[in-house]
């Protein structure tokens, strides 16, 4: 451990004040026991593991319960720093985990859901600078419908090689398709033959990104 001139001049200077004030008879080990005890009262860090990717990357969640043991509210979620994969570390969503978590109200005593969490479906049609909130059904249509004219319009059924024969290739190179790390195989599965199915040949994965 290498320690700077700066830091030696800080560390021992502390260490000559607590000498000096314990030689006048004062036990500071009650102030310390109520301090910390006032840092963490009713707070119960838990380890968990983030569950948007295979990595494994270790989290702790802060939340508070009052004397009864009942759950209060969610303070904050941090990496973990005993992990041996993150080291303490956490990606940009992993850092964000505590934007999707439900959070108590003691004002209302109810679940609330954090505000900028966005709960219903948006659409903004072209040209427009306002969002309407629409049902799934309506958004899975409007969804399979612009799939199906991208696909129409830029579907390649043959080309031409070099020697001027015909290959079939049935492709389209205007959709794209990104997997996210969250999906188990059985999911992963059902997107990549979906896409194939389309002629879909741009198939990406969060994880590799």
């Amino acid at each position: 451990m290498r320690v700077t001139r700066r830091q030696f001049l800080k560390l021992t200077g502390a260490t000559a004040a607590i000498m000096s004030v314990a030689e006048l008879g004062f036990n500071f080990e009650a102030t310390a026991s109520a301090v910390k005890q006032l840092r963490i009262k009713n707070i119960t860090p838990v380890p968990t593991i983030c569950p948007y990717c295979a990595s494994g990357c270790g989290l702790v969640v802060y939340a508070e319960y009052d004397n009864d043991g009942n759950y209060v509210k969610l303070l904050s979620v941090h990496g973990d720093p005993d992990n041996p994969i993150n080291m303490g570390g956490a990606c940009s969503k992993g850092s964000a985990m505590f934007n999707l978590r439900e959070i108590y109200d003691p004002d209302t005593g109810k679940q609330i859901i954090n505000p900028k969490r966005v709960q219903k479906p948006l659409y903004r049609a072209p040209g427009s600078t306002k969002w309407e909130e629409k049902d799934w059904d309506w958004m899975l249509d409007k969804v399979a419908a612009k799939i199906k004219e991208s696909r129409d319009s830029s579907f390649i059924h043959k080309e031409k090689l070099d020697d001027g024969s015909d290959v079939i290739v049935n492709r389209t190179e205007k959709i794209a398709s990104i997997g996210g790390s969250g999906l188990d195989n059985e999911e992963c599965y059902v997107l990549s033959k979906m896409m194939r199915s389309l002629g879909v040949v741009y198939l990406e994965t969060q994880a590799r990104i």
